[in-house]
């Protein structure tokens, strides 16, 4: 902690010098060294305030941790929810896929069979 340079004495020759009577100077320095004592514990120095900061600074770091953990668990879950519906998704375009393959070979069938009458008419007149 940082020293207070006060000498009450050179304070009290000061105050003599500027014209304050002897007996009131001496007051004034005792007062003054009282004063200083009683509210040195109360000032705040450099190494006070790098300790506070450095202090705060951890906490908020670790606040800070602590949220970015919770946002990258909430994305980890939320990759997990999306990679499950992606999934059904393929699932439901693969049955899609099926369906439509059956359907492509019930309409191929269907105009074969429409087709095949009109053919063998047509074939039959030339």
């Amino acid at each position: 902690m940082a020293a207070i340079a006060f000498d009450p004495l050179e304070y009290a020759h000061e105050l003599e010098a500027s014209g304050v009577p002897r007996k009131q100077a001496e007051v004034h320095a005792k007062a003054m060294t009282a004063t200083f004592l009683h509210n040195f514990d109360a000032l705040v120095t450099r190494d006070y305030l790098d300790t506070r900061f450095t202090e705060f600074e951890t906490r908020v770091e670790a606040n800070m941790d602590k949220r970015f953990a919770e946002v990258d668990r909430s994305f980890a879950e939320f990759r997990l929810e999306m990679h499950g519906e992606i999934g059904g998704v393929r699932g439901d375009l693969a049955e899609l896929r099926g369906t439509l393959k059956l359907q492509s070979w019930i309409l191929g069938l269907l105009i074969a069979t429409m087709l095949l009458p009109v053919l063998q008419r047509l074939g039959g007149q030339v």
